[in-house]
């Protein structure tokens, strides 16, 4: 299973180079729910994307927590790229979304990879710069199976 994690993040940031792209910075604080092996830990990881569509973009994630290293790919779901966001909204910096995909944590103590699901905000500051926070939940299913939650803030640039 970590072969095809790694795999699919892979493929991700082979397809960033044939359409707009973005790729960004954050700091991440992963929260294992009660009962996990796994604890509270935090980190930076960088960010890597294509946009598929208006709707759909495609990222890579990778990022070191502590003793453990994060990988993860995924779909973002832009509310901006929906028609009846835009119609009661219109051009706004606030571009909400939702993510579906898989991440998965490596290390020598602890480790969990599994489905994963969130929301998220970009601020955009201009066409190029903007902030960005997600938060996220990954139904761990390695061995036990167990919930880790994931909150990130940073900074991110499309070209």
């Amino acid at each position: 299973m970590r072969s095809c994690l790694v795999l699919s993040c892979l493929l991700s940031l082979v397809l960033t180079v044939s359409a707009e792209t973005y790729v960004g910075v954050a700091g991440l604080l992963t929260l294992p729910q009660g009962g996990s092996r796994m604890r509270t830990v935090g980190g930076a990881g960088v960010r890597a994307g294509a946009y598929l569509s208006d709707f759909w973009s495609l990222e890579g994630t990778a990022g070191v927590e502590e003793n453990l290293a994060l990988l993860g790919v995924g779909l973002l779901g832009h509310c901006s790229g929906w028609s009846l966001y835009d119609r009661y909204f219109g051009y706004s910096a606030f571009d909400p979304f939702v993510t579906i995909g898989a991440k998965g944590w490596i290390g020598t103590d602890a480790g969990q990879v599994g489905p994963s699901v969130g929301l998220g905000a970009y601020y955009h500051l201009d066409d190029h710069w903007s902030l960005r926070a997600d938060a996220d939940v990954t139904l761990g299913l390695d061995t036990d199976t167990e919930v880790l939650h994931t909150i990130s803030c940073g900074v991110q640039y499309a070209f």
